[in-house]
């Protein structure tokens, strides 16, 4: 996720209705860089923008919310994507997650609080990785300094001949 505190989230639903109280509930919880669509076709002809979460279906006619995981990923393979399914079968569930989904809510009353937790769940993971990825960096630079000093240190005693060589 290159952007943790404004993700830029694809919603695709091809219900209207539920497409905009899935949009409205993001937007109306801190999340701005919302954009909606209507088929997975419409989603991948924005692609490029490059989303930070894809919030989709499992099943549209023709071009599957997972054939659009699939597709997207051979690109793009930083794109999370969670699905927001109709589908209460947890086999489905368990095979989109293990083919790369973050998450996979089941749609009802809760589905909106739901998919808002798990948004800020990959955000915070987002943030330990770029801490963690930090502190790797800190270290080996901390790590290079402290040779170079040594290094002269090294040096400059064989120069001035304090080990008396």
């Amino acid at each position: 996720m290159k952007n943790i505190r404004n993700p830029l989230i694809f919603v695709v639903e091809d219900n209207p209705v539920y497409n905009s109280l899935i949009t409205g509930a993001l937007k109306a919880n801190k999340y701005k860089q919302v954009h909606s669509f209507n088929s997975t076709e419409e989603c991948l002809s924005k692609i490029s923008l490059q989303p930070d979460i894809v919030v989709l279906n499992y099943a549209y006619s023709g071009f599957t919310g997972l054939d659009l995981m699939r597709k997207v990923r051979e690109t793009y393979p930083n794109i999370a994507f969670i699905f927001l399914s109709g589908q209460n079968d947890v086999e489905t569930a368990v095979r989109i997650i293990k083919l790369g989904a973050t998450d996979y809510i089941v749609k009802g009353e809760k589905a909106p609080e739901r998919l808002i937790r798990a948004i800020e769940s990959l955000q915070t993971i987002e943030r330990r990785e770029n801490v963690r990825e930090g502190l790797k960096k800190g270290t080996i630079y901390v790590f290079i300094i402290l040779l170079i000093v040594v290094a002269a240190i090294i040096i400059l005693a064989l120069s001035t001949n304090i080990f008396g060589f």
